[in-house]
């Protein structure tokens, strides 16, 4: 049962966080492969790999299909950014669009900067 978790719990992860969710695309990979295959008959998948993931993004009839293909785009659109910002009274979350108020913080102390004397213990002996 343990294994049974890990494996529900790599496999989310790896999804989620990867572009391993680009493998849900086979299918279109497929069907656009036999469009192809029905134009010419003597297309092969190793060409068909070539002309599709080689030779740059090529605008020709059928981009949109092209681009519909797996790992044509490199979007991971399913990830919501967001940020945490330390707060006095705690932390909230800020995601994009929100704005916030700009506060006046008060002036850096630097009476607790180290002072550079320190480091001249390491200095080697001097002769007089």
């Amino acid at each position: 049962m343990r294994r049974l978790i890990a494996s529900l719990f790599l496999f989310v992860y790896l999804f989620a966080n990867t572009e391993l969710h680009e493998l849900v695309k086979i299918g279109a990979f497929v069907m656009h492969y036999q469009e192809h295959l029905s134009e010419d008959k003597d297309l092969t998948l190793v060409k068909f790999v070539n002309i599709h993931y080689f030779n740059g993004d090529l605008v020709d009839e059928d981009h949109d299909k092209d681009m519909q293909l797996p790992f044509k785009v490199a979007d991971c659109n399913h990830a919501v950014p967001f940020h945490t910002i330390p707060w006095p009274q705690g932390f909230f979350v800020l995601f994009p669009g929100d704005s916030i108020e700009s506060i006046a913080l008060p002036l850096y102390d630097q009476t607790a900067l180290p002072s550079s004397h320190s480091a001249d213990i390491w200095q080697p002996p001097k002769s007089c």
